[in-house]
């Protein structure tokens, strides 16, 4: 006997899991983060354009800002920054490894270390997870993020990784939901494709 494609339990399956997205509003989330992303990255080219050709010169800027400090010390800001709330941009560190003889290694190596953070940022929540008050001040203060991991789960986790959603912050809350380890690993390699893609973006910027 063919099964009807259909009427398989897969397509069933998908299907019930559509409707409930739409229920929730994850597809008009995607949306307006998608927008948000792209109205971010319009303004900067608008901005950049502008001030390089009239007012500024950016490239001497970043590197007065970036080449007194030691390598080191940047790398060692930015995975504090990556396991503890995401306090400093990441697309910051991005724009700094282009002083480099091979500025793409850099940014493998700060997706890296992003992705560590992450990492961290899971295993410290998944600790205070346990203890009453910490839980509960963590919860209500990013209550709307708690909500939408529990919501959509993996999908959510992916969005933090790759839009600019506090990632950090996904992650501890995701520790403390204890939400399966292992696919949080395979998740969070998403967040290595939001590094190359930023750095395209962004390197494309001040080359132009």
């Amino acid at each position: 006997m063919i099964q009807d494609p259909i009427n398989s339990p897969y397509i069933t399956a998908m299907l019930r899991r559509h409707r409930y997205y739409t229920k929730t509003g994850f597809y008009k989330f995607l949306l307006l983060n998608t927008l948000k992303v792209l109205a971010i990255i319009l303004a900067v080219v608008i901005v950049f354009i502008i001030l390089e050709k009239w007012v500024l010169d950016f490239e001497a800027i970043f590197k007065s800002i970036f080449n007194d400090l030691s390598n080191g010390l940047v790398l060692i800001v930015f995975l504090l920054s990556e396991s503890f709330f995401g306090l400093i941009p990441p697309d910051l560190f991005i724009l700094w490894g282009r002083k480099f003889e091979s500025p793409w290694l850099m940014v493998a190596l700060l997706s890296a270390i992003s992705y560590m953070g992450g990492v961290i940022s899971y295993a410290w929540g998944y600790k205070v997870g346990g203890i009453k008050k910490i839980n509960l001040y963590l919860t209500k203060r990013f209550k709307d993020n708690f909500t939408k991991i529990k919501r959509w789960g993996a999908l959510f986790i992916i969005v933090a990784a790759l839009f600019p959603i506090p990632y950090s912050v996904v992650c501890v809350l995701s520790g403390m939901l204890k939400y399966p380890f292992k696919i949080f690993l395979w998740l969070g390699l998403f967040r290595i494709l939001r590094f190359f893609i930023y750095g395209l973006v962004l390197f494309g910027i001040l080359s132009m």
